[in-house]
């Protein structure tokens, strides 16, 4: 089947091996998270050949684990990460290196290496099902959290925790997905705060207003053009109606606990052509 790789603001679409559709929607969504922890300063991603990236960042910068699976050593400075369990068919190698951690089973976020001194610059490649991605544009969006089209996204909440995060899930009320393993994916991000908090809008959008009893409960679509939606679900109110014009950082409502919610959070969705993918690809989160 085809698999859409989403980046930034382009997509670029590939043939592979047939999967379920969660499965590709963890690697896409969630694809090449961010290569450094937030907060690392001097950090910048760059084009080079073969669809790979070079990333430039101080002597010493940890560099992290962009897939979970299973970590080998080929040769001194070099990794590849084989992709296990949601990662499946994603590998991802790493060149020029300081300092390796050993063969092991790796999750996403662990530091796998640090960059060489004087050097200052490591490339990265992946491969999803043996073709490369756009690995440069994909860091970018994780290292950057910015950018559609004339927006600019801002965080919808402020002093949130992730309860639950996006992606393949065990638990079974969550939308059916044969492609995970469970059988089950979280088509969102679930930011848990209190109730009465400040809902953001976290891009430009055309605002719809919908109300459930169950599902997201009391919630609000964004609809900023060319596909891209964001969803801000379980409100306990709104401050916005049908039709209206929101900017980003705009208050759309406060976090409730409306409609399938065990507790009061904000269920935070960002979809292109219908396709969810990982929130913190746009923005940093919590």
């Amino acid at each position: 089947m085809l698999r859409t790789i989403l980046a930034t603001t382009t997509a670029v679409t590939l043939s592979g091996a047939a999967v379920g559709t969660g499965a590709a929607m963890q690697q896409t969504g969630a694809a090449l998270g961010r290569i450094v922890a937030p907060g690392s300063n001097g950090v910048t991603v760059s084009d080079a050949p073969a669809h790979s990236a070079v990333v430039h960042a101080p002597s010493g910068t940890a560099l992290l684990a962009l897939a979970a699976g299973t970590l080998t050593v080929p040769s001194t400075g070099s990794i590849v990460i084989t992709g296990g369990g949601d990662d499946v068919g994603l590998t991802v190698d790493y060149a020029g290196l300081d300092d390796t951690v050993p063969d092991g089973t790796v999750q996403r976020g662990d530091t796998v290496g640090h960059v060489l001194a004087g050097r200052q610059d490591v490339t990265v490649r992946a491969l999803l099902d043996g073709q490369p991605l756009d690995t440069a544009a994909l860091l970018r969006a994780a290292l950057d959290g910015i950018s559609h089209g004339d927006g600019i996204w801002t965080k919808p909440l402020d002093g949130a925790v992730v309860s639950q995060p996006f992606g393949c899930t065990p638990y079974v009320m969550e939308p059916a997905d044969r492609g995970c393993p469970s059988g089950h994916i979280h088509t969102g991000i679930d930011l848990a705060a209190p109730l009465g908090t400040p809902v953001h809008a976290a891009l430009d959008g055309i605002a719809q207003v919908v109300t459930s009893e169950t599902g997201f409960g009391l919630h609000v679509v964004l609809d900023d053009g060319d596909g891209l939606t964001t969803l801000y679900g379980h409100l306990s109110t709104v401050a916005i109606h049908d039709g209206d014009e929101v900017l980003a950082g705009d208050v759309i409502g406060e976090v409730g606990s409306t409609g399938n919610s065990t507790g009061p959070h904000l269920h935070f969705e960002v979809r292109r052509d219908g396709i969810p993918e990982d929130p913190t690809l746009d923005v940093a989160l919590p």
